[in-house]
This record gives C-alpha cells, structure tokens and sequence, in this order.
C-alpha cells in the first residue's frame, strides 16, 4: 500500500504545469538584447551613419555580458534546494518487532544524515524559499558595479581603431540588476528498505529580471560638440531599462540514499543525486544540463547533539548549443541539536568550487584614440582609462551558511525555519534567503 501510494505521489508531482512564457524575449539573453537595442545612435542628418557601431556581436564587452549571463544562469538554476530526508528516522527492533527513533533529533535543513527513514516509511514535504541576489563574485548588482565599456567597430578593417578619430570614442555604461527567485519545492522520500531510501524533489521557479543601464558616450576623439554620436534623445546620455519574468517547472531532481554502515551513535551511506534538466533553460528556470552528484554521508549521534558531515562531486553534460556546465565539487558540514522533543536547531556550512567556471570581475582598461583629425596624417594619440568588466575561467568556491530550527507541533508534523546567507564574496550571492518548509512523516 505505502509503495503505491508513493507512485501515486510521483505521478502527481511529476504532473505540473510547463514553464509559462512572460515575454516573447528570453530572460538568459534579456542583458544583451536590451543593450543592443538601446545603444543605437541617432543618424547624422548626412553623411555615414555611425548608428549600430557600438553593439557589434563580436564586440569584448558584448562576449563579457555573454560570460555574465551564463556565471547567473547556471549558479541561479542549480542554487542548493533543501534535503528531502525525513525529519523522523527509525531503525525496526526485531526483538521488539517494533520501529523505534534512530535519532533524538530531527536532522539538518540543506544537508544528509546517514540514517534512513525506514523500510516502507514515507516523508512528504512542502519548503518556500525567496532569493534576491545582491552580488555576484565581488560585484553589488543593485549598486551599478557592473561597469561597461562599449568600443567603436573597426570600420575599415584594419585591426585598430587609430585610422579614423570617430573609431577613437566610447559609450561607458553603469548596469543595475535585481534578480529576485521564489522556489516552491515538493519534496517526498520513501524507505525501500532499512537501509535504502528514495526521493524526489520538483521545484516550482519564478524568476525577476529587472535591469537599467545608465550610459554616457565619450567623445574621447571627436570633441565634445561633435554631432557625430549622439543618442536617439539628442544628448550624450541615456538610460535604458528592461525587466522580464518567468515562473514554471525547475530541474527535477531525482535522489537515492544507501547506509553502508550502523551503529547506535551513528553511520555512513552513499548517495546520488540526478538533477534533470526539465527546468527552461532560456528562461532561468534550468541549466539545460544533466547533472549526476556522488556524495558520501556521514553522521554521529552524541545524544541530543548530532555532527554531520557530506562531501561529493557532480558531473554536467553540456547544455545546448554545446555550452559547458561547470562540474561541482560540494561539502557540507554541520550539527543538529535536540533542544528538546519537539525542537531541533541546525547550523551548516555549505561550499561548492565550481570547476574551471567563468566568473566576472570589474578591471581598469586603458584604450588609445586619435584626435588627428586628417584621416591621412600621422595619428596623434592619446589614451583614457575606464572600468570594464571582465571574465574569466577559473576555479570557484563559494560559502554559504545556514541556520534553523525545525518544530514538531503535533504527531509526526514537522515546521522548519531557516535562513541562508552568504559566507565569501564568489558566484552568485544573497545576503539572507529565508526558508519555510512543512514536512509529514508517516
């Protein structure tokens, strides 16, 4: 009977909704079209428009957005979900013949403990988190530290922009960014066996993209009362703003749990993780990407106090387009404290290093011009230096730290109140996201 019914719970969970589309833009590309859209000179009353020659695809700051866009979307779509196990563990007693608690308390928020739920034991759950992300590695999104730099095409093909003065300006640009996440996550976990449980996690995504950009042309060559670039509006300044949604299903994920070894203060298991990409990718909601995480658990029981420790890797298959997911190496480590019989408190560490990842970083970037204005003379140049951001493939480590208590107020009932905040300025970063999560063991 309980495996039926937890059949009959997959087939539900599995049966929700397709992402719905907000706009007719996706939101993974909402930095770069928009910029394109909106860094469009005004064209000159006669002579040769300069209109389009800022936003060339093949433009540094154009591939650095794109490097940009794929750091948020691939740490946005695999941001850490809650743990599935059951708050209530049980080891069946032969000499009983009865299932008795493996554990006083009732285990740790965003990490595993070793002990399983117990064959033919079920947990069912319901978890709310609310993300608004403020930085990414160093960088305050709210606070416009993304600085651009848009440079001039090279009109005549001479690999330098030092032949003509025009090519010689530049339109700097400071972007703002909220980002702002609403997970809903099911969760369910079955015991098969004493020591083999399985689970299911299906999240339900709402991503926010609000974006502005201030941007200034710099006449660096041409003069400050040159007409030759000059925005739709007339000026040499102008800000432009996009923002977009989208909400639907995240990537499933699929989790097994085997206990190598038990003893009455604690254990070890192995387990796996399948994290499915049926989470849109071009909208935030996935990475696109098949992920398979290997962990190894391990947990002690010192009476009401129970350390915890969980160390693993996971492997990415690429997404489209033949675009690479970085593979994760992650650890946690952490303790769950029975204050009393119905109140546990949960603190936890979480790293991940994302390996050979792009992340973003603002450098200082000096361009040279010439303000020689007979194109056949000598080139007289001069040079300005402006902040521009940057990628960069490297490995990653970011920190997070999380801490909670979880409430039994009647039979096997659980409420869980957590917090998660950042702990080191890399990847994607919240200062504090709180989580509410209801749990039903049975």
């Amino acid at each position: 009977m309980r495996l039926r019914r937890f059949a009959v719970l997959v087939a539900l969970a599995c049966v929700v909704p397709l992402p719905m589309r907000a706009q007719t833009f996706n939101l993974r590309d909402l930095l770069t079209d928009f910029l394109r859209e909106g860094i469009i000179l005004a064209p000159p009353a006669t002579g040769f428009s300069h209109s389009a020659h800022f936003i060339g695809a093949d433009s540094p700051q154009f591939q650095a957005l794109q490097g940009f866009n794929s750091e948020l979307g691939d740490q946005l779509s695999s941001f850490p979900l809650a743990s599935s196990a059951g708050g209530f563990t049980y080891n069946f007693d032969p000499s009983l013949g009865v299932f008795t608690r493996a554990a006083e308390s009732f285990g740790p928020i965003y990490a595993e403990r070793a002990d399983t739920i117990g064959k033919g034991r079920m947990n069912v759950g319901v978890n709310y988190s609310h993300f608004t992300f403020d930085r990414i590695d160093a960088l305050n999104l709210r606070d416009g530290q993304a600085k651009l730099v848009f440079t001039h095409q090279d009109t005549n093909g001479d690999q330098g922009n030092l032949k003509f003065p025009f090519e010689g300006d530049v339109i700097t640009a400071n972007l703002f960014l909220k980002v702002n996440t609403d997970i809903t996550a099911f969760v369910l976990t079955y015991g098969i066996s004493d020591r083999v449980d399985v689970g299911l996690a299906v999240p339900i995504v709402r991503v926010s993209l609000d974006a502005q950009t201030d941007a200034t042309i710099r006449r660096l060559a041409t003069g400050a009362t040159s007409p030759i670039h000059t925005f739709t509006n007339g000026g040499t300044t102008e800000t432009f703003r996009q923002n977009g949604s989208a909400s639907g299903v995240g990537d499933v994920v699929l989790r097994g749990k085997f206990r190598l070894l038990s003893a009455s203060r604690g254990g070890l298991a192995l387990a796996a993780d399948v994290r499915v990409p049926t989470g849109e990718e071009r909208d935030l909601l996935g990475t696109g990407s098949t992920q398979v995480r290997g962990f190894f658990i391990g947990s002690l029981h010192a009476g009401p106090f129970s350390p915890h420790l969980n160390a693993g890797y996971s492997w990415s298959s690429n997404a489209s387009g033949g675009r690479k997911v970085p593979d994760e190496i992650s650890y946690t480590g952490g303790f769950d404290w029975a204050l009393g019989p119905r109140l546990t408190f949960a603190v936890d560490v979480l790293g991940r290093t994302f390996r050979k990842a792009q992340f973003v970083r603002v450098v200082d970037t000096t361009f040279q011009y010439n303000v020689n204005p007979d194109f056949n003379g000598v080139p007289v140049i001069q040079t300005a230096t402006f902040s521009r951001l940057v990628t960069e493939t490297s490995d990653s480590t970011s920190l997070l730290g999380s801490a909670g208590f979880k409430i039994n107020p009647v039979g096997n009932l659980l409420i869980t109140i957590n917090g998660l905040f950042s702990l080191n300025q890399k990847g994607l970063q919240d200062r504090f996201a709180p989580l509410v999560a209801f749990d039903y063991s049975f």
